[in-house]
């Protein structure tokens, strides 16, 4: 059986449908198709495009290098956006699975809105802000590109996120304060 996809383009659009299609299964399983599922991918698209609205000024100031001392909360975001690019390269590169590297992505947006809401206890640096983003939009462009380009010329004064190079993950940065 095939579902066509395209009452759901034009409800939600191309971006939105590819994510779920994306997210919902990994390659080698069968899709089990639930419409239910695309609000949700629509859903998270639409809180990262609220964020960057309301950030936008925040993210654009922001200087390129990150502070050498970090707070707490600073610390997680940073090192959850490290760990964020590691896992989300690796399940691109080595198995395809392209439904955990938007999981891994769907986590640091959890980390990124939190620890900038109203109720953190420390201020995060708007560099740590404008790394967790601008990370964000390059790992999700191969999943949803027109959505990210638009982000991205946004908030880089029209550039291209198709020049931009995929991010490395700092091994110093990603690693874990404590384990238990």
């Amino acid at each position: 059986n095939v579902v066509d996809p395209n009452d759901l383009i034009k409800e939600y659009g191309a971006d939105t449908t590819r994510l779920f299609s994306l997210f919902a299964a990994p390659p080698e399983k069968d899709l089990e198709w639930n419409s239910k599922g695309v609000e949700g991918c629509f859903r998270f698209l639409n809180r990262i495009h609220r964020f960057v609205q309301a950030n936008k000024e925040v993210i654009i100031a922001a200087e390129q290098s990150i502070p050498g001392v970090l707070n707490s909360g600073e610390r997680n975001l940073h090192r959850k956006t490290h760990q964020t690019i590691k896992r989300v390269t690796q399940n691109i590169e080595h198995n395809f699975h392209f439904n955990t590297a938007i999981s891994a992505v769907m986590e640091l947006v959890n980390v990124l809105t939190a620890s900038t809401s109203d109720n953190t206890k420390e201020p995060v640096n708007n560099s740590v802000i404008s790394e967790a983003v601008n990370t964000i939009l390059i790992l999700l462009c191969p999943m949803v590109p027109h959505f990210c380009a638009e982000l991205w010329a946004t908030l880089h004064n029209g550039g291209s996120i198709d020049a931009e190079q995929w991010p490395k993950w700092d091994k110093e940065a990603a690693k874990e304060e404590e384990l238990t």
